[in-house]
This record gives C-alpha cells, structure tokens and sequence, in this order.
C-alpha cells in the first residue's frame, strides 16, 4: 500500500468499470477537503451532473459513505454529510483507543522487519509535507500501516469504518493552520515516539504509546478552527 496517495484528478474522466467506486473517492475527498460542507444536505441530481453521471452511482457511492461515517440519511432517505461535534470526537478517541492500542501491541510482537522502514518514511514525509492535507493522509497512513501490520482482520475492518472520520476531522481542524509552527511538530515528534514503541518490540511499551499518542491528540483542538472547540465544562 503507498504510504502518500494522490488526490483524486477532477480532470481525468471516469471509468464505467468502477463508476461507483471512482464517484465514491471523488465525493469523499469533496467532503474531507471541505468542498461538500458538514452539516449541509446532498443532491443527488447535483453530484450527478457535476461528475457526469447518472443517479445510479451517485446513491451507490453515498451508500458506501455512510458505512464509513461520512453521510448520514434521515428516514425519507435523504443525504447529509456529517457534522464535526465535540461529542463525535470524543467518540472517534475511544474507539480509536480500543482498536490501535491493540493494533499496537500486536504489531510489536510480529517483528516486521518491514515496518520499521514503512514508519519511518512516512514520518519523514510527514516533515517536509507542503500542505496540511499532505500531512493529513500521511498521517493516517501511519496509523493504517502498523494497523495492518498487527495481522487482524477484524481490527483492520473495524479500523476502515472510522478511517474516513479520522481524516474528515483532521483536515478540517488544521485548514488554516501554518505548517511551521506547533502543530506539525508535535505530530512528528508524537509518531517518532509511537514508531520508537512499536518497533522495540515490546508489547506493553506500544499499546501505551499509542493511546498516549490518540488521547494527546485533544491538545491539538485549540489550533482547530471556533466550530472544533472543546465545550465549556
């Protein structure tokens, strides 16, 4: 699996192949980029004419979407992207909790002797990424890699149901923010330290480090924009 994946190319035309899944893509990456904004409703008739296609793979594109969290349909069987609450991040930390700090205890124990490598080119993109959606998807990555490295089926499949979210949620908290400060250095030192634990081998020292690493992650919030905000206690 590539570590950093290129964004969909607007310009390049669609595949009646894989219509639906390439749709799919193309409208996931529209809502984690902020073009389909949270909490708005979704036309169907609107996507299909802005990606040239039919209502078909629109809906079937949607479907798959909502499994990973992104839309949501009301009873009428309306589409609405999803909104980024405090409550949904609090959620999205705990599941997160469960499935890496296993995912790491496991991929620790394995001795990939590919994974090391794996982690440490993605930190390293992560350094000199240009832009914060960059940084985003590489960032992702290097929870995807060692959670794929742990070998569970079921934890990776658990982990594909919140991937989407994940990332909707970091692009959106760090649209604006600048690059050269704070933010992005506490994420590379962050995973150095959690790629460190992995690759000791040590089961106890990962699992630890990787909810360390998530939960710490609710520090980042005073950089995400008024909307993002922590509630008053």
């Amino acid at each position: 699996m590539p570590i950093l994946q290129r964004p969909p190319d607007p310009s390049v035309p669609l595949s009646r192949l894989t219509l639906a899944d390439q749709v799919r893509d193309r409208i996931r990456e529209a809502v984690i980029r902020g073009d389909l904004p949270q909490g708005t409703p979704v036309s169907e008739p609107a996507l299909a004419q802005r990606f040239g296609v039919s209502r078909a793979p629109i809906r079937e594109a949607l479907i798959a979407l909502e499994r990973e969290g992104l839309v949501t349909f009301d009873d009428r069987g309306r589409t609405r992207i999803i909104e980024l609450t405090p409550k949904l991040f609090e959620e999205l930390v705990t599941v997160r909790v469960a499935l890496e700090g296993a995912a790491a205890r496991l991929a620790a124990t394995r001795g990939d002797a590919c994974l090391k490598a794996e982690l440490t080119e993605n930190v390293g993109l992560q350094a000199i990424a240009a832009t914060y959606r960059q940084l985003t998807r590489l960032d992702v990555a290097f929870h995807e890699t060692f959670i794929r490295a742990a070998g569970n089926d079921r934890l990776l499949a658990a982990w594909l149901t919140v991937r989407s979210v994940l990332e909707f949620w970091l692009t959106a908290a760090f649209r604006d923010a600048d690059l050269a400060v704070e933010p992005r250095e506490l994420a590379v030192r962050s995973h150095q330290r959690l790629l460190a634990a992995i690759v000791s081998g040590g089961a106890d020292r990962a699992e630890k480090a990787a909810v360390a690493h998530i939960t710490g992650w609710r520090s980042y919030l005073r950089y995400a924009r008024p909307t993002l905000e922590e509630p008053n206690p």
